[in-house]
């Protein structure tokens, strides 16, 4: 009887200690801004590269989550979100790292013609540390010009 109540104990405490923070969701509160490389032609004026280089609120974006450990172009979402007018959205994301995608880039990911190959896949837009006792978040990235089909999109 002492053995069973041993185990018992045992088996009690190894459930009560197995809930790790690195399971449960974490609130985030995030804010996203980008700017943009300069996709054209000729020579553009010198004001436009400028303004290009401005960080601007990511507007009513939306944005897709893989995990960055096994980052890949085509692997399953872990979830995704939308800004709101100011460039912030609210998730819930377990501890860990995390690839971020806009918009663009995963209906680039659906079109026939992409292959894995391509850089402007094979590199997420930024990068999502999420981590214990934190719950707000500010992004920043640059939007880049994909050259995959030979002209930017």
């Amino acid at each position: 009887m002492r053995k069973l109540n041993i185990l018992f104990i045992t088996v009690i405490f190894a459930f009560g200690c197995s809930s790790s923070s690195e399971t449960k969701n974490q609130p985030i509160n995030g804010h996203i801004e980008n700017n943009s490389e300069y996709i054209g032609g000729a020579n553009p004026p010198e004001s436009l590269l400028e303004e290009l280089e401005i960080y601007q609120p990511s507007v009513n974006q939306h944005f897709y989550v893989r995990n960055l450990a096994n980052y890949a172009p085509f692997t399953p979402f872990v979830t995704s979100f939308t800004t709101d007018a100011n460039g912030n959205y609210n998730i819930n994301l377990p501890i860990g790292n995390y690839a971020i995608i806009c918009q663009e880039k995963h209906d680039f990911e659906l079109n026939p013609y992409a292959l894995s190959s391509c850089e402007y896949i094979q590199t997420p837009d930024f990068i999502l540390n999420v981590i214990s006792n934190q719950s707000n978040y500010s992004s920043q990235f640059t939007r880049k010009a994909n050259y995959c089909l030979g002209y930017p999109q």
